[in-house]
This record gives structure tokens, sequence and C-alpha cells, in this order.
């Protein structure tokens, strides 16, 4: 999960003195979302010195006797996080300087004389202490905010971080905004920036108090990304379904947070369904709004029954099958806009082809009302090449009897159940996927199960015996290719990996090599990673970074990228390659591939590259092709039990050579989608 808290992050609570005279702070359910990543150390900065606090789960409140020491008539309290791992969160009283009205003549920095009549002095103490500047401030923005009525001004536009803002994204704002009045089909070209637009719309309606019940839908994959982004570019904290709290406090979680993030796979079902249903919400997103094309599912009737104010749906493709998929779509934003299924089908599809439209213009003044879609040739916005390359790198002997000991233990016990307990499916998976990592990445998940209990005597010893191995290993090919690598490449080079022990190797190595070495992690701080990120771009020239720890950072300055190793997920593949292969990218970006020869990851990398040329796609498309698999199991859970219930690695390259067929007519289908959208709305629905 995307961490929601950073060191520095701070909070300002209301703190009613009778409340904390009893040793008891409730808490805003948005805040609860705080304490949902594990263990929390909850302090309070008293005039006695630091004193414990706790979180009573139970009624959503700070409890302990210290909060006496900061109870004051009319104060506010702020909270503020100190540390990340374990989260430690500090209650104080603000520092508040004193601020008083002058009785005597004073001048201003700027030499102007001033001096207060003693009447009026009289009348403003009436009133109580005078307010901090800050504090001003942000009441005159308020009410600068206030007086703007309409939405031909933005005022959120100063909120955003970290945020390119293009001419094409503001103006689909304003235009769902002021002429859509909030409900609007986003059809953006895959790469334009549809995520980017609605999260405007929604920082806009937040910011404007139109939208405080907020539910964005995606499917599972994209939950932590959504959050994060929401987060980071737009001040937007969520908390996500799958969240420990959210979890904890069951079916009634819908209704205790204002702003949530699901997957719409769970919210479909039961008990969620009923749950979301009997709240209203102010604002709800779609991402990937095809998978709701098809008005007999459960899933579109889902949405059509949720009560909203507003909705974005998000597609790059409203229809693949037929024209009434566009219906169902439209039908979901303004009921009635196209009238009825049968009229619509009379009225502008041909009856010998459902995929057809007939009185074209006619159909599209109507999807005006509710469609936006930018397209790559009207915006201006053209991208760079990207040129990939695939080392297959043959494992050395030990590694090779390391790989093949532990991938055989692993199948084994994904073939026996690999239920609960140690050796259950996710443990399993992930020391198989640590593996394809480095044999450092593995060791500790070797050393850990090398010595529990649980598991027969037998067991602990195999375990025992490759956990050594894998620890004695001090020659790695994929890392000794890496090394030839860097020296041949004439710039900056981004290194992925998924594992903090394998992030530790590369520096090890290639700072003996004489390079300089920048680590980037989810475990640095806010300001480290600045500072990391200010020395990448400085004299450093390589970064060597997590997966987690990149999240949203702009790397365009640099145009090259090596996969040391590679997620089962092509979308956490590609969102590293849209690290740098991105709008504003100047050079051709350089991407290389390191996998292990006759491993589940050259398998896979085969796969994504000879049957779809990822690779060559555009940032976003790979989701569009998976899509189209019509397979409700996420692509690396396919693959994860592909491979397991193969009894050999030549059934598990057929049934590799079987999917990989599946992905070319996905990709096939995607590519008459995009073909048949383009004929069917051309240009003409490019915001104002």
């Amino acid at each position: 999960m995307i961490p929601t808290v950073e060191v520095g992050d701070t909070w300002e609570l209301a703190a009613p003195a009778g409340d904390l005279l009893i040793g008891h702070l409730p808490l805003a359910p948005a805040l609860l979302g705080l304490f949902g990543t594990g263990s929390v150390n909850l302090v309070a900065e008293t005039a006695r010195g630091s004193q414990p606090l706790t979180l009573d789960p139970a009624t959503g409140a700070i409890v302990g006797p210290a909060l006496h020491d900061l109870a004051v008539p009319g104060a506010r309290l702020r909270l503020e996080c100190r540390a990340v791992a374990p989260l430690t969160l500090h209650l104080l009283r603000p520092s508040t300087p004193s601020a008083a009205i002058p009785t005597a003549p004073f001048t201003t920095d700027d030499g102007v004389p001033l001096a207060f009549d003693p009447e009026d002095t009289a009348r403003l103490a009436a009133f109580g202490a005078p307010i901090r500047w800050s504090d001003f401030r942000l009441s005159l923005q308020a009410a600068q905010f206030a007086i703007v009525a309409g939405f031909d001004e933005l005022l959120a536009t100063p909120l955003l971080r970290d945020v390119e803002l293009l001419e094409h994204q503001l103006r689909t704002v304003r235009t769902v905004l002021r002429r859509m009045r909030g409900r609007a089909l986003l059809c953006d070209e895959v790469g334009l920036g549809k995520t980017v637009e609605a999260g405007m719309v929604m920082l806009e309606l937040a910011t404007r108090g139109l939208a405080r019940r907020t539910l964005v839908l995606t499917p599972p994959s994209l939950v932590e990304q959504w959050q994060g982004e929401l987060r980071r570019k737009f001040g937007l904290d969520n908390i996500a379904y799958d969240d420990p709290l959210f979890r904890e406090q069951g079916a009634a979680a819908w209704g205790q947070h204002e702003r949530i993030i699901a997957s719409f796979h769970t919210a479909k079902r039961e008990p969620h369904r009923s749950a979301i249903l009997a709240h209203e919400w102010d604002l709800v997103i779609v991402d990937e709004a095809h998978h709701l094309r098809n008005r007999n599912t459960i899933l579109w009737q889902f949405a059509a029954e949720l009560r909203k104010k507003y909705i974005l749906l998000l597609t790059a493709t409203p229809v693949q099958n037929n024209m009434e998929e566009l219906f169902n779509l439209v039908t979901l934003l303004q009921p009635g806009l196209l009238r009825t299924a049968r009229v619509f089908q009379q009225q502008f599809v041909d009856r010998r082809d459902k995929l057809t439209p007939r009185n074209m213009n006619q159909l599209h003044d109507l999807l005006a009302e509710v469609m936006v879609r930018n397209r790559r040739s009207t915006v201006g916005l053209a991208l760079t090449r990207r040129i990939a390359r695939t080392e297959s790198v043959p494992l050395s002997p030990t590694e090779r009897l390391l790989y093949d000991g532990v991938s055989a233990f692993v199948r084994r016990h994904l073939h026996a159940g690999g239920g609960r307990g140690p050796l259950n499916r996710m443990t399993l998976l992930s020391l198989q996927r640590a593996l394809g990592s480095s044999s450092s990445a593995a060791t500790p998940a070797l050393e850990r199960l090398a010595l529990d209990e649980r598991l027969p005597a037998a067991e602990r010893e195999t375990l025992g015996v490759l956990a050594d191995t894998a620890r004695r290993l001090t020659d790695h090919a994929k890392l000794n290719r890496l090394s030839e690598l860097v020296r041949a490449f004439p710039d900056k080079l981004v290194i992925f990996t998924q594992f903090r022990e394998t992030q530790a190797l590369l520096q090890r190595r290639l700072s003996a090599d004489g390079e300089q070495v920048v680590m980037f992690h989810g475990g640095l701080t806010r300001v480290q990673k600045e500072e990391a990120v200010t020395a990448f771009r400085g004299p450093a020239r390589l970064l060597l970074t997590t997966d987690a720890g990149s999240e949203g950072r702009n790397l365009q300055f640099c145009n090259g990228i090596v996969n040391f190793d590679l997620p089962w997920n092509p979308m956490r593949i590609e969102q590293r390659i849209g690290r740098l292969s991105r709008i504003g990218q100047a050079r051709d970006v350089y991407v290389f591939n390191l996998a292990a020869a006759d491993t589940l990851e050259s398998a896979i990398l085969h796969l994504l590259d000879a049957k779809i040329a990822m690779f060559e796609l555009v940032i976003g498309e790979v989701d569009m092709i998976l899509g189209n698999l019509d397979d409700d199991q996420e692509f690396e859970d396919l693959l994860a039990d592909m491979w397991a219930a193969a009894p050999d690695e030549a059934a598990f390259h057929s049934a590799i050579d079987r999917l990989g067929e599946r992905l070319v007519a996905a990709r096939g289908a995607y590519q008459r989608q995009r073909a048949h959208d383009d004929k069917l709305f051309g240009e003409r629905f490019a915001p104002e």
C-alpha cells in the first residue's frame, strides 16, 4: 500500500477543553485513516515532557491522562508526523506568538506612520486576541473563493503539486464543470492525462465546497496508483477499501470516510454494494469505464443505482462490439439524453451493422453534451521514440542450482494447496519473485522459513540448504552484465528493482566500480527524496530506485532506464518506463531489460515483448490490451496460476504460447477499437 503519511505532515485539530480534561479527543473519520498502516506511537508534548497516548478503536478517539495537560479553552492542537517506521505522531499546542493591538503610534516596515484611535482599540479588543497573518491569509482566500461564481476561473490550480499543466487539460476541466455540470465521459486517447483531468475536477469541486464525499472506482491494479496520485499531486487524502482500518470497520466504513478509492469488483459485491448504495455521493469517478459498457452486468446496474451529484467516466475506448455500449455509458451520465435503447437503435444504428452509426451529425450534437475527447493530433503533443533491448543472461552453475531448487520447492507446495500457515500462497509467490531479482533478495525469506518450527524437520533442512547456498553466492551473472552495460552507456541511468536487498547489492558493486550512485526508496523522508533527485540531476550518474520510491517522480531529464528485475504485472513495468518516457521528454528513451535465461521472468518478458510489442506502446495501452482478455483475474495472478499448475517447464511454455495467442488477438481487438473510435468520433469532441 502507498503510505499516506510522510515525515513533516501536520494536521490542526479542534480540541474542546471539556474532552481534553477527561482524557478523550475524538478524531474525524478521515483522520482515522492515518492509523490503518500498522503500529502507531502517539505522544503528547506537555509542560511535564513527552507523555504516551493511545488510540481507542471503538470510539475513534485519542485517549490518555496526558490530554488534560493540553486543555486550554478555545485552543486548537497540532498533530505532527515525526517518523514513519513505525508511524510516530506527536500532539502539541501550536506555538502562537502573542499579538497585541499597538497602543502607541508606530511605523510600518514601509515607513508609513500609523496609530490606532483609542476608541477603535477598545472595540477591536472586544473581539479577542488578533489572529495570525497566516490565518488571515487563509480566511481571505476562502472569501475570494466564495465570490467566484462560475468556472471560467479555476480556483484550485495554485493548489496543484508536481503537475505539468497542459492547455488541453485546463480546457477539459472548464468544459466539464461549466457546460457539462460535472457529469462527463472523458475519452482522451491513451497517454493524454485523463487521470490528471479527473483529479483537477475533484480538487476544484472540493475547493468550492461542492464535493465532500467522493468515491473512485478502478480496476484492482490501479487502486494504489490513484491513491498516490490524488495525494501527491492534488493534496487529496483518500482511504483505500483494503486499508486495515477500513476493513476493521466493516460495512460501516463506507459511511465513516469521506473520500474512498475501491476496486469496482469489490464495490459491486455484497455486503459492500448495499453499504455504498445506502449513501449519497457528491462525486463518483470510474476509471477504465469500458467495463460499464454492458447494461446487463451487475457492475452497470450497480453504477446506475449509485446516488451521485457529479460523475466522471474515464475510458479511451467507449465502443467495442456495438453502438449500444455507447448508449449504456451515456445513460449513466444523463438518463434520457439518447432517449430509450429502442429509439436509439432505430435512430442512430445501422440495421445491417451494429457498429455503424447513422444520422451522425445529430448523434454528435447529443454526445457533445457529455463527451470530451482529446487526440494527440489536435493537442500537438508527440512522444519521442522508445528503444528497448532485452538481455537474456545465463545463470552461473551455482545460481542455476539455487533457482531450480527454490522453484521446485515453491511449485511443489503450490501444487499441494498453498493454503494457510508459513507456506501459504502469498509467501511462496513472494519468494519466487525475490528469487527472480537476486539471491540476496531471496535469502531473508529462505532463512526465516528454515527457522520456522511449524514446518516439518525435513522441509526446514531443505530450506536451510537453499538459504546457505543463497547466502554464500558471490558471483551474480545479472550483476556482472549490469556492470558492463553501465560502463557502455554514456549518460545517466535509472536502475529499477523491487527489493531493497537487491538495491543494496547493486550499490555495493556499482560503487566499487567507481560509479557515483544515489539510492532512492520508500523509506526515505520527503526531504531525503528531494535531496536524492537533486543529486541525480547533478553529479550522480546512477539512480538505484525501488518501484515504491519513485512513484510520481519526474525523471525525464534522464533518458536511460534499466529493469534489473521485472514485476509480473505489466502495468508496473509500464509505470517505470513512464517516469522517463512522457510528455516533455526531449530525447529518445533507452530501456534495458535484464532477465536470467530459462526463468519465469524471461518467459514473461518474451510474452510481453514478442506478442504485443509492449515496449513500443504508448503508456496506458497495455492496460487496454489486457482488458480485452476478458479474464476476471489480474494478469500476474493468471501467470502465477499457469506456472504453478504446469507439471514441468515444457508444459508451462506451452501454456505461455496459448496465452500469447490470446494477447495477439487482444491487441488486434484494441487496434480495431481505436480505429473505429477515430472514425466514429473524429475531432468533434475537443474541449472548448
